[in-house]
């Protein structure tokens, strides 16, 4: 019964997958052809490819220009490719251990009345379709790695400089996990400077990596993709696929760590070491075993981090560069303590970033044609924030606390129903909550001072941007991809959506702003300039924090079609063509203070308002067609000199 409605099921989402309209490769092709030994194409040849570590098993026949394709294949192995046809000598190729794309193997079968022995083949697999980088499981291990993260891997490729690709600012990359998008929709993260990883993914605003290196199988870096799976990116599309259960159980306990002892002199500095409070360790365990052999796996990842960071250029210190000086601290800390407000240390302190990991993934093998996973990861985070630094100096009790807590969860179903058709089928929920605490009172406003140095200012009170902050985004997604296999055409048909719920809980100095031009205007209560934010229907915090200025859906939606074509042994174009729609059906109405401001004599009415009854007739504007033409030449036919184009 499980599997009669599992297949009812299955093509029911086959069949919406053609109507509704990004996506990411996670799997292997392999593809090919099987020749005689004078270059003659054999078709009905059975080619056939085991997952030594899990048992699945796929298999195809050649069809009539020899040529074979096995897709939805999961990286990692090692597999083994078994060729064999009447007549002639099988032929095997094993310890295959396969990445992410495509890869194309070619057979040449000698008649078993001349093979004297069984021939291993020991041929050179093709690369990918589009220019990229690939990092395997075994690249994982053997890379040097600080923290621990995607970064970490994706600086191999040669275009890239700290998670920007091409040049371009990371917000404009694409990173995808399992398939399913891993960015930060908002933008928000990170918007700590030097600080934070610069990864533009949930968690970057806590310092913390969106998984654990450790639930990594293998990560996939394209900078100028023809298919036309691939896209809404302008910098680098990464993808990262996780690990699965086998039918051997394998684990790991670890730990990593280093503190101030680790770490030398400032070399481009003073000559100073890190104070001793520094310190950074992470440990977990993963393990991997069968539930059933070579049917359901099961593999789960918990690990923690813990770091804390030296804040120095204390008030005075000979490195705080004459901002202000220890009694100049000292008189601020006098006059705001005055009000009932205790503006924290203007000594040396620290912050931390704290988070808990956990990932758990399942694999079903439901029949030969079928493949099911599911996985789930959830990470908790927070860290606290202060800067400092020779223009800019902060009072410790501006600082405050951000938490960030996401879970995804993403299911994936991959068929191969006939020799000529395959789908793959991936939906996927994620849910992530990002606010900032202040420790201080968030009724305090921000106050800034001109320092005593030219171009540098004082920080206290609470940060203008950490007193009402409290982001929400629920995506969901769906993508099919349909392939079919015609001669030597592989037709690719696909979509790809995402739904967005946003709850934009900000507000840019709710608790005011004040600016004085020097030390004594402070010590003088002579402001220079007073700022602020005011809710005309309940200016509260606890109000503001429940009803958020911004509540809206957005979504973006891709359908594509691309064809595949072997010209020759060594030559293939690539014809596609993709349409994206991205729009906000639900656009925020603006307040009539607004809409009725009076006109600016120099900037005129600074805001730009669509009507609702409008919006409908935007959809045709938003759409972007991007037709695209791919071609591969395998220079020497044994794929050592490739060019793309």
């Amino acid at each position: 019964f499980i599997k009669s409605f599992f297949t009812l099921l299955l093509n029911i989402l086959v069949t919406i997958g053609y109507n509704r309209v990004q996506a990411q490769v996670t799997t292997d092709v392999i593809s090919g052809k099987v020749a005689d030994d004078g270059g003659q194409a054999i078709p009905g040849v059975t080619v056939v490819i085991l997952n030594n570590s899990t048992g699945a098993k796929s298999g195809v026949q050649t069809n009539n220009d020899g040529r074979y394709i096995l897709p939805n294949l999961n990286p990692g192995g090692p597999y083994t490719i078994t060729v064999s046809f009447i007549g002639y000598k099988k032929e095997i190729k094993s310890d295959v251990n396969l990445g992410l794309g495509t890869t194309s193997f070619n057979f040449k079968l000698q008649e078993e009345s001349t093979a004297l022995n069984e021939v291993v083949v020991t041929g050179t697999a093709g690369g990918s379709k589009a220019g990229g980088t690939k990092i395997g499981q075994e690249q994982i291990k053997r890379l040097p790695t600080l923290s621990r993260s995607l970064q970490d891997l994706t600086k191999v490729t040669p275009q890239s400089n700290n998670n920007s690709f091409l040049g371009t600012n990371y917000r404009y990359n694409n990173v995808t996990l399992d398939g399913a998008i891993n960015n930060d929709a908002i933008g928000f993260s990170p918007s700590l400077g030097g600080q934070s990883n610069t990864s533009g993914q949930p968690g970057s605003s806590t310092r913390t990596n969106p998984v654990s290196l450790d639930a990594i199988q293998d990560v996939q870096v394209l900078l100028a993709p023809f298919d036309v799976k691939v896209g809404n990116f302008l910098g680098g599309s990464v993808n990262a696929v996780t690990r699965s259960g086998t039918n051997e159980v394998h684990g790991s306990i670890y730990g990593f760590g280093r503190n101030a002892a680790m770490v030398g002199k400032n070399n481009a500095g003073d000559g100073s070491r890190l104070p001793g409070d520094f310190h950074e360790y992470q440990t977990g365990v993963r393990l991997g075993f069968p539930i059933i052999k070579n049917k359901l796996f099961f593999f789960t990842n918990e690990e923690i981090t813990r770091r804390v960071d030296p804040v120095i250029l204390a008030a005075g210190s000979a490195d705080n560069g004459g901002i202000l000086t220890e009694k100049d601290a000292a008189d601020i800390t006098t006059v705001m303590k005055s009000y009932g407000v205790d503006p924290g240390t203007a000594g040396n302190t620290s912050i931390y970033s704290n988070s808990n990991k956990f990932f758990n993934r399942i694999d079903w093998h439901i029949n030969d044609k079928h493949q099911l996973s599911v996985r789930n990861n959830t990470i908790t985070s927070e860290a606290t924030n202060l800067e400092r630094d020779q223009q800019n100096f902060r009072f410790k009790g501006i600082d405050y606390k951000q938490v960030n807590n996401q879970s995804s969860t993403v299911a994936e179903l991959k068929s191969n129903f006939t020799s000529t058709f395959a789908n793959s089928l991936i939906l996927g929920y994620s849910n992530v909550h990002d606010y900032r605490n202040p420790l201080s009172d968030p009724a305090v406003p921000q106050i800034q001072i001109k320092g005593r140095t030219p171009g540098s200012t004082i920080f206290l009170g609470t940060d203008r941007e950490a007193s009402i902050f409290n982001m929400k985004q629920k995506t969901f997604e769906v993508t099919d991809n349909v392939t079919l296999f015609k001669g030597n055409h592989t037709i690719t048909l696909g979509t790809h959506n995402e739904f967005y719920n946003i709850t934009y809980g900000f507000v840019n100095s709710w608790n005011g702003r004040l600016d004085y031009n020097s030390i004594e205007d402070f010590l003088a209560n002579n402001p220079a300039r007073v700022r602020g934010n005011y809710n005309y229907a309940n200016n509260s915090r606890d109000y503001i924090m429940a009803n958020p200025p911004a509540q809206f859906n957005a979504k973006l939606l891709s359908v594509y079609a691309q064809d595949e074509i072997q010209l020759t042994d060594r030559f293939r174009i690539t014809p596609g063509l993709r349409l994206d729609y991205s729009g906000i059906p639900n656009k925020q109405p603006l307040s009539d203070k607004t809409i009725k401001s009076p006109v600016d004599a120099n900037f005129g009415n600074t805001y730009t308002y669509t009507k609702p009854q409008d919006i409908k007739n935007d959809y045709l504007n938003n759409i972007q067609i991007s037709p695209r033409l791919g071609f591969n030449y395998d220079i020497k036919g044994n794929y050592s000199l490739v060019l793309r184009g």
